[in-house]
């Protein structure tokens, strides 16, 4: 039980200390310092999550090669090394370098951690607990955003250049911290003792999976058409918070709230499948963000544009945990990171394609994106609807 929670431990920490971002908040209003559009800010959005599409398959292949505590500590290097470069940015060309980077961190990262997490439970025959440990270590990293949030409206007390890079600053020394904890991960002795195919033997198993396994190609079809949006909410919230009469120096706080929310929701995610079983919990996780968005569609009253914004961006932590288990009960250690990488590689296409379409629909209206994206998210959820047997085996 000690060895398992190390391993949880060291990770829930890594993803507090590289979640710890200062200047999300003032994100938008930065980049319309700088000259750029929404078409432009999301694009940035878009290559960030084509990035992540071009190298997730690679990446996890290679984690489930050389192992996934390496491809943690490079994905951590990639990261921070993509914010020095976002440090000196001057024009469009900088953030766009600053994303590639990024991205590539994030895809290196994105299916090594909870593989390395599944297997080290099922060294103690544990795996069922998957959905409650996601969660746990979701709300660590929620929690990284909570104090990066709070303490971004302490450091960013006017929007200045100079205030903003300080916040810069802050966070490429947390990512610094991550990239350090993570020389303490502990490769899992499943992975240890497991045959790894070559990179072809991967790609064909994993392949073969997806063709074969049509409850796991419900899920994987779910989780991608029912995806909440979150980078385009957080991307929205200056100007639609703002737009509302909502006080530049709440923004901040907003998001901080709106993350101790989300720690709540991401712990406590697994309750949901307890109470009201797999169907309806679900679609508790997928239907209560495009509700929201309606909502905010609708409705600009700053006291309630605070509140709609803080109840969605905190609700679309429900689904993480609950994907993460149904994912993990399909896939086999060996092809494990391989397998969770061709998932986001998907969802990641499918994110950077319809950004761009948002992108459009926001520099008309913000309201308008925000139905266009309930819209979507609605549509996804009703039509690739899951049960118990889609998660039992």
């Amino acid at each position: 039980m000690v060895k398992r929670f190390d391993t949880v431990a060291t990770i829930s920490f890594v993803s507090f200390f590289s979640s710890l971002y200062f200047y999300i908040p003032v994100l938008t209003i930065y980049y319309q310092s700088k000259g750029l559009n929404f078409t432009a800010i999301n694009s940035l959005t878009g290559i960030l999550i084509g990035t992540i599409f071009l190298a997730e398959l690679p990446t996890g292949v290679i984690a489930d090669r050389i192992g996934r505590k390496p491809s943690i500590i490079l994905s951590l290097f990639l990261q921070l090394l993509g914010e020095i470069i976002f440090l000196f940015a001057r024009d469009y060309s900088y953030f766009i370098a600053s994303s590639v980077l990024a991205g590539l961190g994030f895809a290196f990262r994105s299916g090594c951690w909870q593989a390395l997490v599944y297997d080290s439970l099922k060294e103690v025959k544990n795996e069922g607990a998957m959905q409650r440990v996601a969660g746990r270590i979701n709300a660590f990293s929620q929690g990284g955003q909570v104090l990066g949030a709070l303490v971004s409206s302490l450091v960013i007390t006017r929007l200045s250049s100079e205030r903003i890079q300080m916040a810069i600053l802050l966070t490429i020394a947390s990512v610094g911290i991550a990239l350090f904890l993570s020389f303490l991960l502990r490769e899992s002795k499943q992975y240890q003792k497991d045959i790894h195919p070559n990179p072809s033997e991967l790609l064909r198993k994993t392949i073969a999976l997806m063709r074969t396994n049509a409850s796991l190609r419900r899920i994987i079809l779910l989780g991608i058409f029912s995806t909440p949006f979150v980078h385009f909410l957080l991307a929205l919230e200056p100007p639609y918070l703002l737009g509302a009469g909502v006080p530049p120096a709440l923004l901040g706080f907003a998001l901080a709230a709106g993350g101790v929310l989300a720690l709540w929701a991401s712990k406590n995610a697994y309750q949901l499948e307890k109470r009201f079983g797999v169907d309806r919990a679900v679609l508790i996780a997928t239907l209560t963000p495009p509700m929201l968005y309606v909502l905010m569609g609708f409705f600009v009253h700053p006291v309630l544009a605070v509140f709609l914004f803080i109840t969605n961006y905190g609700s679309m932590s429900l689904q993480d945990p609950l994907f993460a288990d149904y994912y993990n009960r399909h896939i086999a250690s060996p092809i494990r990171a391989t397998a969770l990488s061709a998932i986001n590689m998907f969802s990641s296409l499918y994110i950077a394609l319809i950004g761009l379409a948002i992108g459009r629909v926001a520099d008309i209206s913000v309201s308008a994106a925000f139905l266009v994206m309930a819209g979507i998210i609605i549509v996804g959820t009703l039509l690739f609807r899951i049960n118990k047997t889609h998660v039992s085996l």
